[in-house]
């Protein structure tokens, strides 16, 4: 937790990442600096780990190592979509709604780099041990997430106040030149906040299921504050509170993943706030 506090603190006093010109880098150096701004955390966090609880023997382990590597460079790639948006652009039709299918489509797209090589992994690793990490309904349980999402509520309706959250939120606002305002394009809003949730389902796929429970198989509890820093990594970017907050929230929802062995109570959680997030803003925007 000191190490995770003191890199938001530097994140966000020197707005590390805000201050990165893609402009200055080729594709290749992209790619290899954003692997290194997931593997950095990722692995530090494992590496103090062993140094609290004395536990070297992971780093003796094959899978070890080609587990931290390959879950930073999967990753990545649904982030090396930003660099290729241009080119994405020249094959799509032109027209005022170029940028929502773009947005739409980027969804869709980047969440199969996570999905495929995660489900290649667990097929030849895991297929016969455990169900494709966290897709089961098994000692799955509606109501603690339901509580989670009510204490939730009122935290979300306070940050819906805040300039910060609201020069972010909601993000359906960002699909330029269409226009809320407009009643015949409040459509492309709703289709985009759809394609947008898809997203959460993806993202708690990998944190709370591949990174969770294909490290806990080997490695047993160690495995959750290291996901948890990981996962505070991406939320960088953000409004302090959410990037803060995404250490707690990612680390009770690991908790319970590895109890119940499902993400579903994850998704319900995570596709709740950000969804809660997103209306709460858009009732100050129509106001």
């Amino acid at each position: 937790m000191l190490f995770i506090g003191t890199y938001i603190f530097a994140e966000y006093y020197w707005g590390l990442t805000d201050n990165i010109n893609l402009s200055t880098f080729t594709k290749p150096s992209y790619i290899v600096a954003v692997i290194l701004h997931f593997f950095f955390p990722f692995s530090l966090a494992w590496l103090i780990y062993s140094f609290y609880y004395n536990d070297w023997k992971i780093w003796q382990n094959n899978r070890f190592w080609f587990l931290i590597i390959f879950a930073s460079t999967v990753f990545s790639l649904r982030t090396f979509l930003s660099f290729f948006t241009y080119d994405i652009y020249r094959i799509l039709p032109d027209g005022r709604t170029e940028y929502f299918l773009y947005r739409c489509v980027a969804v869709v797209f980047r969440d199969f780099f996570i999905i495929f090589p995660v489900f290649v992994y667990w097929w030849f690793a895991d297929r016969k041990t455990m169900p494709l990490y966290g897709f089961t309904l098994k000692n799955y349980n509606t109501k603690p997430y339901l509580i989670m999402l009510a204490i939730m509520l009122p935290l979300v309706v306070l940050a819906s106040y805040q300039s910060d959250f609201l020069s972010q939120y909601p993000k359906g606002f960002s699909l330029f030149p269409l226009s809320f305002d407009v009643v015949t394009e409040r459509k492309y809003f709703f289709i985009y906040e759809f394609f947008y949730g898809i997203d959460f389902i993806f993202i708690e796929f990998f944190f709370r299921g591949f990174l969770l429970l294909a490290f806990y198989r080997l490695f047993g509890w160690g495995c959750l504050l290291p996901m948890a820093c990981f996962y505070v990594t991406i939320h960088f970017g953000k409004p302090l509170g959410e990037t803060i907050s995404s250490f707690f929230g990612g680390t009770i929802l690991g908790i319970l993943a590895i109890r119940t062995g499902s993400i579903a109570g994850g998704i319900i959680v995570h596709l709740g706030i950000a969804w809660l997030m997103e209306f709460a803003a858009l009732l100050h925007k129509m106001i």
